[in-house]
């Protein structure tokens, strides 16, 4: 970073930005809740769960919302290395695939 004269940023413990920066990388791998435990892939419609070394799967609380890096098929597809993710994200960096739908009421 120093040869490139690039200066150096931190987030500190903003831990959405490097979420966010996942997402924006990752966003084909999108998944949303279906139901209790179980995912669903937002491009592919592939049904897929959590696997049981993900820190989010003992964590007691389910995002609506995740990104992963990869689907490991056993008995079932299973998505390793997991982070939650803001829909709005999603929408801000794929636009081609995403977008947010307000409601109304």
């Amino acid at each position: 970073m120093k040869h490139l004269k690039i200066e150096e940023n931190s987030s500190g413990t903003d831990w959405d930005m490097v979420r966010k920066a996942i997402c924006s990388g990752y966003f084909h791998n999108a998944a949303k809740m279906k139901g209790i435990g179980e995912y669903v892939n937002l491009r592919s419609g592939i049904p897929c769960v959590l696997h049981p070394s993900s820190a989010i799967y003992g964590l007691g609380f389910t995002p609506d919302y995740v990104v992963y890096h990869e689907l490991i098929m056993t008995s079932k597809e299973y998505m390793h290395y997991v982070t939650a993710a803001d829909p709005r994200w999603l929408a801000e960096t794929g636009p081609m695939f995403f977008s947010v739908k307000r409601a109304y009421g």
